[in-house]
């Protein structure tokens, strides 16, 4: 399974913050007033920032299991400030590719996860559906890549480089070919199969000479991805990654990424 550093998930958190639609964090909330003790497992939670984000707002008695992989990501989550005393959290590190549904721990009424849905396949899915079900548990997934990528201003390229990423989103991360773009309305289509209501809304990154950093981040990201799948192109990518580069430099790039957010729950 493919890893992230702390440093690219802390430069994210906070324009991640800002993208999360509202519409869908209002009904998670809605949903939440209507239950007791909360009990929450978060799949892939990196340094916590889907906790930390939601469990402020979620309020009341809550019990969270942060799952990830790599056990120097858990070991450095921030503690939460919660005067009440009714947050709990769990971290435990487990490979997300294998059998996580084997995870001992009480049955969850809400699964969560953020920056995942995208890297994963559709058996993946298959699985995250049918225990979610068998929980009757509500399900928050923010953050999935949706395809989206616009740069302004434009320049020759960027099409066809988009393309080539969208491709690499479709390789092997690690849980076999992942969906890429098309994980989060494969998951709202499963869960709406197994009697879920289901809400899926936009959550763009819109990114400014303020995020500079996040930008040269993504770039050179997205340059490393394309060689993997095409590297037939090496000159034409260059000159336009270094094109791109310069009016990154400039202050003068703005980039949008497109995202999903998704909402499910029972009506009854």
């Amino acid at each position: 399974m493919c890893g992230f550093s702390a440093d690219w998930l802390a430069l994210r958190e906070p324009v991640d913050a800002a993208a999360r639609n509202r519409e869908l964090t209002t009904r998670l909330c809605d949903w939440r007033r209507k239950q007791g003790a909360l009990s929450v497992l978060d799949l892939g939670s990196g340094t916590g920032a889907n906790c930390r984000f939601l469990a402020p707002l979620l309020g009341g008695d809550q019990y969270w299991r942060l799952v990830d992989q790599d056990p120097a990501l858990l070991a450095v989550i921030d503690p939460i400030q919660d005067r009440s005393g009714l947050l709990r959290r769990e971290t435990t590190t487990l490979d997300l590719a294998g059998s996580w549904e084997r995870l001992e721990m009480p049955p969850a009424n809400l699964v969560t996860a953020s920056a995942l849905l995208d890297l994963v396949s559709t058996d993946w899915l298959a699985r995250l559906a049918r225990r979610c079900q068998s929980w009757r548990a509500a399900v928050f997934i923010a953050l999935s890549y949706d395809g989206t990528i616009c740069w302004e201003p434009a320049l020759a390229g960027d099409d066809q480089v988009r393309d080539w990423i969208n491709r690499h989103q479709r390789t092997d991360k690690g849980f076999g070919p992942a969906l890429g773009p098309d994980a989060a309305p494969a998951l709202a289509a499963r869960l709406e199969e197994r009697g879920y209501s289901v809400a899926l809304r936009p959550s763009p990154w819109l990114l400014g000479s303020e995020h500079a950093p996040l930008q040269h981040a993504l770039l050179t990201g997205w340059v490393a991805a394309v060689r993997e799948i095409a590297p037939e192109p090496a000159d034409e990518l260059a000159a336009w990654a270094e094109q791109r580069q310069r009016l990154i430099d400039q202050g003068r790039a703005r980039l949008a990424v497109g995202h999903w957010d998704l909402f499910a729950a029972f009506t009854s």
